[in-house]
């Protein structure tokens, strides 16, 4: 009977061990794949198994003893799942907790239901506890997946907290374990049926209180949402009518050229008629230099992106920059206000640092290539001095500091949503500024 008892302990604590595990691979998501084995999940699930089995020789119930099973998800968060730190921090707490809470509130209920102390319930090798253990891990299976499809379905609003806001979520669940354990540990004292079922209550109202801010949570995630959405909206209109405003320009250009085209036509004839080569040489450069002033850098599929670089590399130009741009035709998987921000911020930073430039032939050049969903962006401007080693950091050297400096910042958060990376180096007296984007991850 013992080999049977403990066998089925044994498989009690590997169905644990996996929940706990599995929980933060689907809400986080692998850093090597997506497959749950492939992420070292059976590694840690195995490593919790035996953490729980060793707990249980030393100790009836876990109460602060858990923070070590928070330690060890946590542990499997940040080495082998992606996501920011608040969220592992939120995800090596909430499985812990629900499962606390609803063991200590199931073996609570079967001691007040039979009548038992609360230790026998967790000790004795009868019916009793094997009904505790067995509606415990359905329990907690239950809410795990439920948790999981809620923040499924929202996803995007699940990670539009702010950095505070995970703060205290985190603090929440944290107290929710020391409040759990407490009254956990008075339990084991000789108490009565009463005080016993005013501590199941008690854990209840914890329960109601997460259940409630877990709501809360989602809930919160789709305002700040909806927030960012406008913002987003705003910005493309700003865009769209930059794009308008650049092709109205281009559209009177050519409406000029077209005007004026009979005109330069009649006069070229005349020059040539009568020799004077020369004054028809000056006369083309003229009119190349009128054409040069609003040129059309790139005609790519996408809008934004031809509106976004035609208008810098005007800009540029208007600095006596030289410049050169080569692109990919169309930008699928990046979204538009992405592409938008990011190619501002790469022209705007090359724009800012070479149009102060003493020296001649300043250059910026823009390079755009994709590989099998992997996208690559490369700003290179000119340099007169190191800029590594003046200034490492990137700070920026703009007089109103509190309002600018953000444009790294910028680049480096939207490779990182990309699942990407941001590289800045320098070369042959170039600075170089490398945005890559993955968008088959």
């Amino acid at each position: 009977m013992n080999i049977l008892w403990n066998i089925f302990d044994i498989g009690v604590n590997c169905f644990q061990g996996f929940i706990m595990m599995y929980f933060p691979f689907k809400f986080l998501g692998g850093r090597f794949s997506d497959k749950f084995l492939k992420n070292h999940g059976a590694m840690f699930s195995v490593l919790y198994t035996m953490l729980i089995s060793f707990l249980n020789k030393i100790s009836v119930f876990e109460h602060f003893l858990a923070l070590l099973y928070i330690a060890l998800v946590f542990l499997y968060c940040i080495t082998c799942l992606k996501g920011k730190m608040l969220h592992k921090l939120f995800a090596s707490f909430f499985p812990v907790v629900i499962g606390l809470i609803i063991s200590a509130l199931t073996y609570i209920c079967t001691a007040i239901l039979f009548k038992q102390p609360y230790n026998n319930i967790l000790i004795d090798h009868d019916l009793k506890r094997i009904i505790s253990v067995i509606i415990t891990q359905i329990l907690i299976y239950y809410l795990i997946l439920l948790s999981l499809k809620i923040f499924g379905k929202n996803k995007n609003s699940s990670r539009q907290l702010s950095h505070n806001e995970w703060i205290l979520i985190t603090v929440t669940l944290l107290l929710t374990v020391i409040i759990g354990a407490l009254f956990v540990l008075i339990s084991f004292d000789n108490i009565t049926d009463k005080s016993r079922l005013f501590i199941m209550l008690g854990i209840l109202s914890i329960l109601i209180i997460n259940t409630v801010s877990f709501y809360l949570i989602i809930d919160l995630g789709k305002k700040n949402l909806s927030v960012i959405e406008n913002e987003k909206l705003k910005m493309q209109i700003s865009y769209n009518k930059q794009y308008i405003d650049n092709a109205d320009t281009e559209f009177n250009l050519i409406q000029k050229l077209r005007h004026d085209s009979k005109a330069i036509y009649q006069v070229l004839s005349d020059f040539l008629s009568r020799g004077e080569i020369d004054k028809a040489n000056n006369y083309l450069k003229k009119l190349t230099d009128i054409a040069d002033n609003r040129i059309i850098f790139i005609n790519t599929d996408n809008d934004f992106a031809n509106s976004i670089i035609n208008a810098k590399l005007t800009i540029a130009k208007s600095f006596g920059i030289n410049v050169s741009c080569l692109s990919i035709n169309n930008f699928n998987g990046i979204d538009d206000i992405d592409l938008c921000r990011l190619l501002s911020n790469m022209l705007d930073n090359a724009i800012t640092a070479t149009s102060n430039l003493k020296c001649a032939n300043k250059k910026i050049s823009l390079n755009i290539f994709e590989d099998t969903g992997t996208y690559t962006f490369l700003v290179c401007n000119t340099i007169e001095k190191s800029v590594l080693e003046t200034n490492p950091d990137l700070k920026s050297i703009k007089k109103n500091k509190h309002i600018s400096g953000y444009g790294t910042k910028i680049i480096r958060d939207i490779t990182e949503k990309y699942n990407g990376k941001c590289d800045f180096y320098e070369k042959n007296s170039l600075f170089c500024c490398s945005a890559i984007i993955n968008v088959n991850i």
